[in-house]
């Protein structure tokens, strides 16, 4: 599985982890935590977590909004196109027709 590059935002400096820890392959939560353990409190810990995670929560909320304008245009753009879809198969039906008649090695069969 292909593994996308992703931008965590940036927390204020005064978090005791860096946030890019969250996102190595071999992250592990209980490493995580008794590394964080020797440099601060369990409270502090849970403290500049909850502070991240609203951070992270917003902005996902925000792309989510700028991504859902985007589908929302899509869908829209997407309304009619297969009705514009099939008047087409019959021309291209024909033309696929006169391409095969007038090809070289046609071969006509009777079905």
């Amino acid at each position: 599985m292909e593994r996308r590059e992703m931008n965590l935002p940036t927390g204020p400096d005064t978090l005791c982890f860096d946030k890019d820890e969250f996102m190595k392959e071999d992250f592990d939560v209980d490493h995580f935590v008794s590394d964080c353990r020797k440099r601060v409190q369990l409270e502090e810990l849970r403290d500049d977590l909850e502070q991240y995670y609203k951070l992270l929560k917003t902005a996902m909320v925000e792309l989510i909004n700028k991504d859902y304008a985007d589908f929302v245009n899509l869908s829209t753009n997407l309304v009619g196109m297969d009705r514009a879809l099939n008047q087409l198969s019959v021309p291209l039906g024909q033309f696929r027709e006169e391409v095969l008649v007038s090809s070289p090695n046609h071969v006509t069969s009777k079905a």
